[in-house]
């Protein structure tokens, strides 16, 4: 459904080292069709980072404005698709809350490699060999 003009390499995929801006848009392009929850990445995300899929969390709030029923809380992905199903819950509030919490793992997951010096170093490793491949795809 997105068109090949507007997609780079790496729109599919986050990456560890992605910055905060890249990790916010890509949730913006993710698919996430109203009422579909047989095939919606963000609610697999949300449901596994959030701890609903291991039963580990104490719930995601979902941010909403009083005129679409306010704040919502999840502690169960059963809960969160049937609301999702209904169109109670707008695909742009369950981005929004997938997001914020990608971008949080990311963070983490960022300072954890940073901190890590052999970690640091297959990073860079990995950037130069990136490098290398993008010059000879030009070629």
């Amino acid at each position: 459904r997105e068109s090949a003009a507007h997609k780079t390499e790496f729109d599919e995929y986050f990456l560890a080292d992605d910055p905060k801006v890249h990790g916010k848009s890509k949730m913006k392009k993710a698919f996430c069709e109203p009422g579909n929850v047989d095939f919606c990445p963000p609610i697999e995300l949300l449901a596994y980072f959030g701890g609903m899929a291991t039963g580990g969390g104490g719930g995601v709030t979902i941010s909403r404005s009083e005129e679409n029923g306010g704040n919502v809380t999840y502690t169960a992905k059963e809960d969160l698709l049937k609301d999702f199903a209904s169109g109670a819950l707008h695909p742009g509030d369950l981005k929004g809350a997938v997001s914020a919490i990608m971008v949080e793992v990311l963070t983490k997951l960022s300072a954890g490699i940073k901190a890590d010096g052999a970690a640091a170093k297959g990073v860079k490793a990995l950037k130069a060999f990136e490098k290398k491949m993008a010059k000879q795809k030009k070629k």
